[in-house]
């Protein structure tokens, strides 16, 4: 396994901060730099979209690319964030969010750089734990596998929003639930509230930091075991969700194939023109999740190599913006 090293600055090149950059969450540099020979330590950020990921510090923005943030400093060390976008994006599929996280991951394992901790933000205003959020939380907890819980903090975010008796169920729930955070939780992984304030954000910085770093299950698959990033815990979670959907679709069509021969069989032209209508949608979808699968199986190239892009460079420091 590569050995840990320190670090003088993170991976990827940096791009020219603009204005649209700014929105995006991209930073530009700064005068001042940090000791040389201080820590950096890299936490990953998990969750939905619109869990409030960008509320807990500075982060790389893996949405398009891998970017450079402003690296900032906490108790002598360096410290960068890397916000990782959710496994529901509304401008990447889920196989093109899973090949850009696999492949900045392995990256920073060749280089050997380690992890020092993973951060998966869920809603504490959500009364319910949907779909999209159990779809994340499953990716989740296989890129990072068994061993990186430890180095795991489950933030319970928004909890100034609701009032304190009902988000006091809501985490026991979370947390008690084989259906939700149970056995990330039995297996090292903590809950820690957050009411998107400095004060509140401090302990849970704190927390990662004071952990020794980590491999996550899907950096020591595909550098050490050379997996092909579908192979992966990871890619057959995926796969199996992306079938799982396909085989929803297949008997979703047959049951309107059955009813438009009925609505022909009546001569109810209106009825028949829009189930086919239907059936066109649905087939359009059901092409589209084939195409996925045969995409992420065909990802086995990209996710042994290493961006070119990914090169170290100088890089600037400030206060996180939680923490100053």
């Amino acid at each position: 396994m590569p050995r840990p090293k320190t670090v003088k600055s993170p991976a990827p090149t940096p791009q020219p901060s603009t204005p649209s950059d700014q929105r995006k969450g991209h930073v530009s540099k700064s005068s001042r730099t940090l000791d040389d020979t201080a820590t950096t330590s890299y936490i990953l950020v998990m969750g939905s979209t619109g869990t409030g990921k960008s509320t807990v510090g500075i982060f790389i923005n893996l949405t398009a690319t891998v970017e450079l943030s402003k690296t900032f400093e906490h108790k002598s060390q360096r410290i960068v964030m890397v916000d990782t976008p959710g496994f529901d994006d509304t401008i990447k599929s889920d196989v093109d969010v899973l090949t850009t996280i696999a492949n900045y991951l392995a990256h920073l394992y060749r280089e050997g750089i380690q992890i020092r901790g993973i951060v998966y933000m869920h809603r504490i205003t959500d009364n319910r734990m949907g779909g999209t959020a159990l779809r994340n939380f499953r990716m989740f907890e296989a890129i990072c596998g068994q061993s990186a819980r430890r180095n795991a903090i489950i933030v319970l975010n928004m909890w100034d929003q609701v009032k304190k008796d009902v988000a006091e169920a809501r985490e026991k729930e979370l947390r008690e639930s084989d259906l939700f955070f149970k056995a990330a939780v039995t297996a090292g992984a903590r809950t820690m509230r957050h009411w998107g304030s400095r004060e509140s954000a401090i302990p849970i910085l704190d927390n990662l930091i004071n952990q020794p770093p980590v491999a996550l299950a899907i950096q020591r698959e595909i550098v050490e075991e050379r997996k092909a990033i579908h192979l992966t815990a990871a890619g057959l979670t995926l796969l199996g969700d992306l079938a799982a959907k396909e085989a929803k679709h297949d008997e979703e069509l047959g049951r309107i194939r059955e009813e438009r021969e009925e609505a022909r069989s009546r001569r109810d032209v209106d009825e028949e023109r829009d189930l086919e209508e239907a059936q066109k949608r649905l087939e359009d979808l059901r092409q589209k999740l084939a195409d996925e699968q045969r995409k992420l199986r065909d990802a086995t190239t990209t996710g042994r190599r290493v961006s070119r892009r990914a090169q170290t460079s100088t890089q600037s420091s400030s206060s996180c913006c939680c923490c100053s």
